[in-house]
């Protein structure tokens, strides 16, 4: 950071200083978000996401009818592991996630999604809260092999968080959100999140959504589950 008579060339500076200046933190900020440093990261999910172990039950039920015996199920981002961890059934189980969250378990891959993975001859596909980290240029092929890789009558359970293509309903939703997030988080605490998010969180609209996954071939598409701007959709081949 270059001073000069006292002043500060905004020039000189990196993103980093540029926020810091802005939103006048304190020497001592509160750490930076990292998926990787959180202690108890399903129960951080629980706090954040409103409703979130009703979404888990959820799904779990509506597997049931796509499991086939001996074909794969994948959950990409499994991060913990947790779900699929929790489902009894005969097919073979296969979780991908760069983070540290990672089980050290047979079935789970380190790999980045942003990349090309191995996907094939798979019942049942899980993207939970997942794709809104990906580069934006890369969604397409993800959502491609995805397609490819499902067996006919396969299904495929994305959830994400989205923008409300209306922008009352956006304002509404993502106020009430912070509402919510109060009875676990401090003010401060919600803002430094928010903040560090912008930089590795880019979540598509409602719209968008949709026409990506139409747009490789998905057509039989319903939403099963929403809590504000957090949307559970389920696409059958």
């Amino acid at each position: 950071m270059n001073k000069k008579n006292n002043l500060i060339d905004p020039t000189t500076l990196t993103q980093e200083e540029l926020d810091d200046l802005y939103y006048d933190i304190p020497k001592n900020p509160i750490s930076k978000f990292s998926f990787n440093t959180i202690e108890n990261f399903d129960d951080h999910i629980n706090k954040s996401i409103p409703n979130y172990d009703i979404l888990l039950s959820s799904i779990r039920s509506m597997s049931e009818y796509f499991f086939v015996e001996g074909t794969n199920v994948y959950d990409l981002g499994c991060s913990t592991g947790k779900l699929l961890k929790s489902l009894y059934t005969k097919c073979n189980k296969i979780g991908y996630d760069v983070a540290n969250l990672l089980p050290q378990e047979e079935g789970f891959i380190n790999a980045d999604l942003n990349n090309d993975f191995d996907l094939c001859d798979a019942s049942l596909v899980y993207s939970i809260f997942t794709m809104q980290f990906l580069n934006p240029y890369s969604r397409h092929n993800y959502l491609r092999t995805i397609y490819d890789g499902l067996n006919k009558g396969g299904a495929f359970i994305i959830c994400e968080k989205v923008y409300q293509d209306n922008g009352k309903f956006q304002e509404i939703f993502s106020f009430s959100h912070y509402d919510y997030k109060l009875n676990n988080f401090s003010s401060d605490e919600i803002i430094s999140k928010e903040r560090d998010l912008r930089y590795i969180m880019k979540p598509s609209s409602e719209s968008e959504l949709d026409s990506m996954l139409r747009g490789v071939g998905f057509h039989n598409i319903t939403t099963f589950w929403q809590m504000f701007n957090f949307k559970g959709i389920i696409a059958i081949k």
